[in-house]
């Protein structure tokens, strides 16, 4: 007989990690599953898709010693809505654990795979590692992972491409649409190895920012191919994209000299509204530049037009360009400045964005040519 005590709160803020990592939708079960293992005072939970592992424990009082694996997202449900601070989890000999209240008013039994059908995960040897506050690496990943490819045809530009500028720790990424690069000063930087650098998976990265999100400190460090953060919380290992990253530096455009000043939260808005009448596909705002203002205009076709004027510090000659309105949104959310600076120099080079409260942070986002 196996059983735990365990306090609801801390198990929840591992199981909301490691139920992330487990694979939803995969063809081998196991992979949907979290392993739960008696360790030292408390309980191991770990799961994986086999390019990401993620290993987390929780203090707990635990009669006996036990190990098996169970269904990672509706154990997370089951503790996320019980009622009760703590609850226990016990297994018997029969082919169910129970997870109970300490009273047994509540009980859920679930079934559960041996601890055997669990793909081993590597040992993590931690070699040279640097310390970053949580708040400034999900800072960079939160201003970059938007940009990142989605399409697996596009299998090096499907992650956040971490390295160095000089003195500083750099984060890129790019559809080949759009363009988000992030720098910050990082203590330690340079002993990172990250050669030319390194590229990290996208669903890897996320999970990278959640983690960050509940820490002060994050150890970061590159074994292999593998990238490996740990925390109080726990570790994650992720496997590295392989493949050449494209040279990022060659498409950034220098300052064109014809640029225009918006204030931030009221483009977002206007840019709302104005796309609720663009194509879906697409999303395409007009913007029709005249001193003082920019028009901005959404075209549905057979379903009609919105048009809205936005005050803009404008001195040039009129022009007009068009922008897909979902890329402007994605950058100008991720922002802080009030008032952001859009460089555009033609309908074939990028425009620049960027703001003088979001230092080290520059935006790329290519003009559409209907």
């Amino acid at each position: 007989m196996f059983k735990a005590v365990v306090e609801k709160e801390r198990l929840l803020k591992v199981l909301n990690l490691v139920q992330a990592v487990a694979d939803k939708k995969t063809s081998m079960a196991v992979l949907s599953t979290v392993l739960v293992e008696a360790e030292g005072g408390g309980l191991r939970f770990s799961a994986t898709d086999l390019e990401m592992g993620f290993r987390g424990k929780v203090e707990a009082e635990l009669e006996g010693e036990e190990a098996f694996c169970l269904p990672a997202r509706k154990l997370y449900e089951i503790v996320k809505n019980f009622p009760q601070e703590t609850l226990v989890i016990e297994k018997r000999d029969g082919e169910t654990v129970e997870i109970r209240d300490l009273d047994q008013e509540i009980s859920y039994n679930l079934s559960f795979f041996p601890a055997e059908d669990f793909p081993a995960l590597p040992e993590i040897v931690e070699e040279t590692v640097i310390e970053i506050p949580g708040e400034t690496l999900e800072d960079m990943l939160e201003r970059t992972l938007y940009a990142a490819a989605a399409e697996e045809a596009r299998y090096a530009l499907c992650g956040v491409f971490f390295t160095r500028a000089e003195d500083q720790f750099r984060m890129v990424a790019t559809d080949g649409h759009r363009l988000a690069l992030v720098d910050r000063e990082v203590p330690g930087v340079e002993a990172l190895p990250l050669g030319e650098g390194v590229i990290v998976p996208r669903k890897a990265a996320q999970e990278l920012r959640r983690l960050a999100a509940e820490e002060m400190l994050i150890r970061l460090g590159v074994r292999e191919n593998h990238l490996v953060a740990s925390s109080s919380q726990g570790i994650l290992l992720a496997r590295l994209l392989e493949g050449q990253f494209p040279d990022y530096r060659a498409v950034i455009p220098q300052e064109s000299g014809r640029k225009v000043l918006f204030d931030r939260e009221r483009l977002i808005e206007s840019l709302k509204r104005v796309s609720l009448l663009s194509s879906d596909r697409y999303r395409v705002v007009r913007f029709e530049f005249s001193p003082g203002q920019a028009f901005l205009i959404g075209s549905g076709g057979e379903l009609g037009e919105a048009r809205e004027r936005v005050p803009a510090a404008y001195e040039g000659e009129p022009f007009a360009i068009n922008f897909n309105a979902r890329y402007l949104l994605d950058t100008l959310q991720v922002m802080d400045s009030a008032e952001v600076e859009l460089d555009i120099g033609s309908e074939r080079t990028p425009c620049r964005v960027t703001g003088p409260e979001d230092e080290g942070y520059l935006a790329l986002i290519m003009p559409m040519i209907l």
